[in-house]
């Protein structure tokens, strides 16, 4: 297998994530000049087999992972072992160039990027025939309920303390430097039953954040069975089919699942736990991996 992308130090990517802004701060009334720092959101577009799947939202930074994880949480590709050649290429300057779909050139910027992926014996990629701009926070997975949790179903023995989950937000929190320059972002962080975080990314699209994570996931050869998932928004039915086709058991977050997410999770063998603030949680899924403190 061949993977190819540009390097990038960290402190380059989080400097390409940021964006200085002029702005007028008021306060008790009155208005001055202040200096002042927002969240970049460019466009990515994500090529498998040679045929454009999506054009992405993303924060710019860790875009083969977020590629790599797409492919997987769309149930495109299951094993790294499937892929052949990754090649990322930066603003543009990518082979077979292509513009966004035509009534989209708004979202064309200097930060676009794609990112090639070949691979064997993927999924149906069908629904994907007619390459679109996905904006911020807005996921790509089939509504076709029985389609989507074909042969999906996550199956660990593993049981997670209490006081493993509710130590996890703030490690997530501390992971998040984007967010805490800005307040702009959301973030998603993988974690084992010990309690040790192994990966926080984040993204202005909260899908992104989770595939930025399953990306590691899928390209470290790390094994779910025994990983959590701890998000910062709320536990959709997207969120929960992202983490059940990747293999994880258990997806927490400190806000509020849906109702198709709790019938999500309990339909594909994955532990829900929303409202995780302080020393409390709910759990709305198989609760028998969830054991005392």
């Amino acid at each position: 297998m061949l993977y190819i992308h540009p390097m990038m130090e960290l402190e380059n990517g989080r400097q390409n994530a940021l964006f200085e802004t002029s702005i007028v701060r008021f306060h008790q009334g009155s208005g001055y000049p202040a200096d002042d720092v927002v969240a970049r959101e460019e466009p990515l577009e994500i090529r498998l087999n040679g045929m454009t799947l999506v054009y992405l939202m993303r924060l710019p930074g860790d875009d083969v992972l977020l590629a790599a994880g797409f492919c997987l949480s769309e149930g495109l590709i299951s094993s790294w072992s499937q892929v052949n050649l990754i090649s990322h290429c930066s603003e543009g300057d990518g082979p077979g160039e292509q513009d966004p779909p035509a009534g989209d050139e708004s979202e064309q910027s200097s930060g676009a990027g794609l990112v090639e992926i070949t691979a064997d014996g993927v999924g149906d990629a069908g629904r994907f025939d007619a390459a679109r701009v996905v904006r911020t926070g807005c996921g790509a997975a089939d509504l076709d309920r029985e389609l989507m949790l074909s042969g999906v179903s996550v199956e660990s023995d593993t049981r997670f303390s209490a006081g493993v989950i509710t130590r996890v937000p703030d490690l997530l929190l501390s992971g998040q430097y984007v967010f805490r320059e800005t307040g702009g972002t959301h973030g998603a962080g993988l974690f084992d039953s010990t309690g040790e975080m192994i990966v926080v990314k984040e993204d202005v699209g909260r899908h992104n954040a989770v595939d930025k994570v399953l990306g590691h996931l899928l390209m470290s050869g790390t094994s779910p069975d025994d990983k959590g998932l701890i998000l910062s928004g709320r536990l959709s039915y997207e969120m929960v089919l992202k983490a059940a086709r990747a293999g994880i058991p258990l997806v927490c977050s400190v806000s509020a699942p849906t109702a198709l997410g709790v019938e999500m999770g309990r339909e594909a063998g994955v532990t829900l736990v929303g409202f995780l603030r302080g020393e409390s949680f709910n759990v709305y899924t198989h609760p028998e991996r969830i054991g005392g403190a």
